[in-house]
This record gives structure tokens, sequence and C-alpha cells, in this order.
């Protein structure tokens, strides 16, 4: 996984810090920075240096896309360094809170449902929600002043998005829940991928056709008694997707192999729905398992 890497200006006041794990955002206030998302544990001093080289104003906000601990892995980092408030989507913060597994609980601070707005005038922040997708509590985080939004991992690197049915993720349920970050907050010019880099309103919006024209392929093509493969052809021949069918994986990508495949797994998740099954955790593919494309 590549380290932390040099930060990156977005917009007047938000700054954006890849590598190990997702994206870190940076959004500089009047009087103090608030932090998107904390990358995987131990990298509180790798991300403190990026910040300073942006502003040493105090960190008093850190607010997490989802649960996943490439996101909030060093929250407790600046916890204890820096007295930060940590916020959270509800379900987010139920699986953040929760005992058991490899990483230790992470408290949380301050929990919305659907909406939450932070601040006022050109230091507002908005926190939105509209269902399930890669996990069960995906976040929108807009700074309307600078017309920027961080998606978080329900699109990230600008292909089909790893669903996580264990956190409560659908495939099923994604095209609904992003076609409604769309339209609800619609005053924004670009959208930072939770992993990978920064996109237009137009690029995201097209991320949302193919991801919906994946699941009534599948849908569709589960109705004739198909399958995944079956799917996975007719998807493809659709010109404009094929932005969305690379064999070649895309840079930074920790996991998941190339779009083409990442395409063929959230075919298999939407079989699975489709069934009543219970879909499962597919975090990357052998690349020999993936059908050759159709002549």
């Amino acid at each position: 996984m590549p380290g932390v890497t040099d930060a990156e200006q977005i917009s007047e006041n938000v700054w954006r810090i890849p590598g190990s794990g997702g994206n870190t955002i940076v959004f500089v206030r009047s009087d103090d920075l608030v932090l998107v998302d904390t990358k995987v544990p131990d990298q509180g001093d790798a991300i403190m240096e990026q910040v300073r080289s942006i502003s040493d104003k105090p960190i008093t906000m850190v607010i997490n896309t989802h649960s996943h601990p490439d996101h909030v892995g060093s929250n407790s980092y600046f916890r204890e360094n820096h007295d930060v408030q940590v916020v959270a989507q509800a379900k987010t913060a139920a699986r953040m809170q929760a005992e058991g597994g490899p990483f230790p609980p992470n408290t949380v601070d301050m929990e919305f449902a659907n909406y939450r707005q932070i601040g006022e005038g050109d230091d507002r922040i908005e926190l939105h929600y509209f269902g399930a997708g890669h996990t069960d509590g995906d976040a929108f985080v807009v700074f309307p002043e600078d017309r920027t939004m961080m998606a978080g991992d329900i699109y990230a690197w600008h292909m089909s998005p790893l669903i996580d049915p264990g956190s409560g993720g659908s495939m099923l349920a994604l095209p609904t829940t992003v076609t409604a970050a769309y339209y609800n907050i619609p005053e924004i010019d670009r959208v930072i991928a939770g992993h990978g880099t920064v996109h237009t309103r137009e690029e995201f919006l097209s991320w949302i056709t193919f991801n919906r024209g994946l699941v009534q392929i599948a849908e569709e093509t589960a109705q004739r008694g198909g399958t995944p493969e079956d799917a996975l052809a007719q998807l493809e021949s659709v010109p404009s997707f094929a932005v969305f069918m690379g064999d070649t994986p895309l840079p930074g990508l920790e996991y998941g192999g190339t779009p083409r495949g990442r395409a063929y797994i959230n075919l298999m998740v939407a079989f699975e729905e489709l069934r009543g099954e219970e879909p499962q955790l597919r975090m990357g593919i052998d690349p020999s398992e993936i059908p050759a494309r159709s002549q």
C-alpha cells in the first residue's frame, strides 16, 4: 500500500492527502481545521506532517465517511493529541463503536441520521446520508462554499465500488443511493473519491449511470435465467460503459483488481441479492476467473 504522499489543493479551502488507505481531506476554516477520514492505523504523524504544510490552525474535528479501518484507523491519534470531536452517520457510528474484530472500538462524539449542518457561512459543512451502498452508513461530506464533496468509498477509483455486505452494503441499493446524492446535492463542481482522485460532477453522473445499468442488466439477465457471465457480456456491449470496463488496474488501487473485474464481482453480488442469497464480500478476483471478452 502506498504511503502518505503530498497534499493536493482541490479548491480554495479543501485539500486531499492521498496514500496509506483512503483519502484524508483537510478543510481550512476561519479559526480551525476539520479532517475527513484518517487512513489506516499509525498514520497520525504522517498525516500531521502534511496538515502542517497547509496550515498551523488547530484541528478540532474528524468526520468519518464510513467505518472501515482504512478510513478511521488513525482517529485515536487525533483524539489523544488534538482533542478532536469525531462525527459519523448513525449506522457508521454503531459499527465504529462495536466491540470485536482486530481493531479497537472508535469513539464517536456526534452522530447524524440523514442530514446535519456544521458551522455557518464559508465554514459550513453539510453531511448527507441517502442509504446503503458500499456499507449501510456511507456519508457524503459537502463543503458548499467550495462547491466540493467528499464521497467516501461509495465512489472510489471511478469504477464500480467494493460492496461490503457484512457492513450492510448493497449493490441493488447503490444506484438509488447515489442518484439521490446527485440530485439532492446539486451545487458542487468537484467530487473527491474515497480512494483515487477528484472528478467532475459530470463524471460522477456518468459513473452513476454505469452502476444503474449494471444493476438493470443483472435484473433482466436473472429474470431470463442467465448468469453473471451473460450479464458481463451485455454490460460490456454498451459503448458508453467502456471507460468503466478497463483491464488495467487504476493508479493507487490497493484492492479490487481491474475495473472490469470489479464490475464482474458486483454482477455476482447483484445476482446473490436478487436470488435472496447471502451476498459475499469479494475484495478481488483472480484474473483467470474473469470471463474473456466477447468477440
